[in-house]
């Protein structure tokens, strides 16, 4: 899919907070004051110019949509994070950005709930779970909701203020901070274990989790959810996550050839190699954001064989004439690709 004036919409930010040393939430809204259609839950995906070059991601949107004039992501710093660390460099409010509709099935509304919810979150992962909160206490839902927030320190506690307000604001939201480093009482010190979950959750029956954070974190949270018994059906965690597939492109020789005669492109693509990074590494001008088959920017049309993990967001009209999602998909053939 190229990029096309009809698929991103400018939005201008026009409020930035920092939360804590090394990230900060945007808040944009429509340059015609429109308002904005999501699920709590959802992610926005930004077409962002780095040095000249055009790269695309997806942040999980940390606002209501029961306050639809804006919008908000929360960004956090990583090590070799060529968009996150230069938006935190840069942007500022005033500053326009083109991004997608908001995308993504990691939403209340996609997945089986209960009344008795846990959101388990860990870093900047605490944005699609603060959104899911946001909206279900503004809209008076007939919900409790357990928010359970690991990180390092009380400095890294993202958005540390606003969760401070929704748990002395309302009765049916309780709030557990997991610090490694703390002198503070009221939150748990160290890691999230067996034990300590337990203790957190004695009691798994009609509860709901939706957990988001780092893909060791999501990981440990769902092996002590199996380990406790729980019910994996109300278990759900975000998914998109990049793989990294290094070691298998080691260990395989085989590879294929494709051809984008769109573009005259001719290029090869190794048997465990995803075609989204094949297509990036012959220059082909492929949307790559969320990298796990979630928000469907890198779609194509592809003529060959094709195992392929995901087919979200994605028509039957669509996948019956040959389409997929690039980046959850790899050839096992020579094929020909079509934007």
């Amino acid at each position: 899919m190229q990029t096309e004036s009809s698929t991103f919409e400018p939005l201008v930010c026009i409020k930035r907070i920092d939360e804590t040393a090394d990230s900060a939430t945007f808040e944009f809204k429509k340059l015609d004051d429109g308002l904005f259609e999501y699920k709590a839950g959802q992610f926005l995906t930004f077409e962002v110019d780095v040095a000249g070059e055009l790269e695309y991601r997806a942040y999980s949107l940390s606002s209501t949509p029961s306050q639809p004039e804006s919008v908000a992501v929360t960004i956090k710093r990583v090590l070799g994070g060529k968009v996150s660390n230069y938006l935190l460099d840069h942007l500022q409010a005033g500053i326009a950005l083109p991004a997608m509709a908001p995308a993504g099935v990691f939403t209340l509304q996609d997945n089986p709930t209960t009344s008795e919810l846990l959101l388990m979150s860990a870093g900047s992962g605490i944005t699609p779970c603060m959104s899911m909160a946001r909206w279900l206490l503004d809209t008076k839902q007939a919900v409790n909701i357990h928010f359970i927030y690991s990180a390092r320190s009380e400095d890294d506690v993202i958005m540390a203020n606003s969760l401070i307000a929704l748990n002395e604001q309302y009765d049916n939201f309780r709030l557990t901070r997991i610090l490694e480093q703390t002198n503070n009482t009221d939150d748990m010190q160290g890691i999230l274990d067996a034990p300590l979950f337990e203790k957190l959750i004695p009691d798994n029956r009609g509860r709901t989790i939706f957990t988001c954070g780092p893909a060791p974190y999501m990981q440990a949270v769902e092996l002590l959810a199996e380990q406790s018994g729980f019910d994996m059906d109300l278990f759900h965690k975000e998914s998109f996550v990049a793989l990294d597939n290094s070691k298998e492109l080691v260990a395989s020789g085989v590879s294929y050839q494709a051809v984008a005669p769109q573009y005259g492109k001719s290029f090869k693509v190794a048997e465990n190699q995803s075609l989204l990074d094949a297509l990036e590494a012959a220059g082909v001008p492929v949307i790559g954001a969320c990298r796990s088959g979630v928000c469907g920017a890198c779609k194509c049309k592809v003529t060959g064989e094709i195992e392929t993990t995901s087919q979200a967001t994605l028509t039957a009209e669509q996948i019956a004439q040959g389409y997929v999602l690039s980046c959850s998909s790899k050839a096992y053939s020579d094929l020909v690709v079509e934007l």
